[in-house]
């Protein structure tokens, strides 16, 4: 029953939390904080147990480094503050997920999804592409929506191959377009972190993805060039429309967070969590379907809300462990380290990709991976190209979210499809270290 109102908590928190933006108040910036730190025990019982024991952790670590290095205990729970903009950013996706399910576009693209010859791996660059369009703009979602359309395409195709089949084209897929996309998490923490701006990483990220595409149909396509499927009609002119139009959008809402960043030199995932509602308004106005997108968004909304207990004791543990963290002398001894590599860059990209790649087996998302790792490697900014280091945080770890057995990703697609997580990281493992290699290779080209 309480589940059912935390969109009520966590609105009204985010509301204040964005006036006290606007009017700069000691008094409501100390009650913020208080009723963020009440949120972050009454969400701690409704949170699965895996974020409740890393939140503790986080939470308790970050409180002791707090007070060892002598900060005062009453400003503790200020510090969640700091992870207020990627909260706002994760409430705030339900309404462009929204405005793109009422355009009704992800049953266009499903639809372009045929075979000529009876081949299914004449359709494997073409389940790419439209996970890939998906996954642009509804991220997460489109995995699942993608999924289902492709079960009901190839379901008469033997279950191993199939399974193979789908894993390969949809949690690929997704690595590789959340790579580039304002919408990934991990691609807003870097940004802020490392100071350099979304149109800086952009041609890279992009690059790093197409590249990976094509490498990756290469050596798929004979694979799957002995199983058949049942003959479908084409209906490609539908799919150039919906693309054409999604391009736009897509372009348009790029050059808005864009320009509001070049402008306002805020805090880049709060820039794009602002930007989202009034965006994806004016998107269902020109679609004609404005009443549509506020009754149904209003429900995603509602309902994702109501489950965002994990990623918000996640995120304000996070903002007190980072605060201690840096009090503590502990960046000074990893910043002495790493600097004793010298010239060694590649070492240290290794490092980070290692921790990755560790953390991520055992079931520890990237974001609490990406926040430690941040406050290591900020000492390094001044020393190494911060594109190039943040090029390596982005690329490393959604390479993980293609293969790790306890990601979002992965327990979604073992549910949906009745396998094991394991059986994802056996299929992806390969693909997730050539994709981290490859953003390593970048990164040094740009020391």
């Amino acid at each position: 029953m309480w589940r059912n109102y935390f969109y009520i908590l966590y609105g009204g928190l985010f509301i204040l939390f964005l006036f006290s933006l606007i009017v700069d108040s000691s008094v409501l910036h100390f009650i913020i904080s208080w009723i963020a730190f009440l949120t972050f025990f009454i969400s701690w019982f409704f949170a699965t147990n895996l974020f409740k024991i890393m939140s503790s952790l986080f939470f308790i670590v970050g409180v002791i480094m707090n007070l060892i290095s002598g900060a005062d205990w009453y400003s503790i729970p200020s510090q969640m503050l700091s992870s207020f903009p990627m909260l706002l950013f994760l409430s705030m996706l339900p309404w462009i997920a929204s405005a793109f399910t009422i355009g009704e576009y992800d049953r266009s693209i499903g639809e372009f999804i045929h075979s000529p010859d009876n081949k299914l791996s004449s359709i494997y660059g073409k389940s790419v592409t439209a996970t890939y369009s998906l996954l642009v703009f509804i991220n997460i979602s489109a995995i699942y929506i993608a999924q289902t359309i492709l079960l009901q395409k190839i379901k008469e195709v033997s279950k191993p191959k199939r399974n193979a089949f789908i894993v390969k084209t949809t949690l690929r897929t997704f690595s590789l377009a959340a790579i580039w996309s304002p919408m990934e998490i991990i691609v807003g923490i870097t940004i802020s972190e490392t100071g350099v701006s979304f149109l800086t990483y952009l041609p890279y990220l992009l690059g790093i993805s197409l590249f990976l595409t094509i490498v990756d149909l290469f050596l798929n396509r004979k694979e799957f060039s002995r199983e058949f499927i049942l003959p479908t009609e084409p209906t490609g002119a539908n799919l150039y429309k919906t693309l054409g139009k999604l391009s736009v959008v897509l372009s348009l809402f790029f050059l808005t967070i864009i320009s509001l960043n070049h402008f306002y030199k805020g805090d880049f995932i709060l820039i794009v969590s602002i930007t989202i509602l009034p965006f994806s308004l004016i998107w269902s106005f020109f679609e004609k379907r404005i009443m549509t997108f506020i009754s149904f968004g209003w429900k995603s909304w509602k309902s994702y809300n109501n489950q965002l207990q994990n990623f918000t004791v996640l995120f304000l543990s996070l903002g007190i462990f980072s605060t201690g963290f840096n009090h503590t002398h502990i960046p000074d001894l990893l910043q002495a380290t790493l600097e004793g590599m010298g010239n060694y860059y590649v070492l240290i990209f290794i490092f980070v990709t290692l921790i990755y790649f560790f953390m991520a087996m055992i079931g520890v998302h990237p974001i609490a991976t990406i926040a430690i790792l941040i406050e290591v490697l900020r000492p390094l900014f001044d020393l190494i190209n911060p594109l190039a280091i943040g090029i390596v945080l982005i690329v490393s770890a959604l390479a993980t979210s293609a293969s790790a057995p306890y990601g979002i990703n992965a327990t979604l697609t073992a549910q949906h499809l009745g396998i094991s997580p394991y059986y994802i990281t056996k299929t992806n493992i390969s693909f997730s270290i050539m994709m981290s290699a490859v953003g390593i290779i970048i990164a040094l080209l740009l020391i």
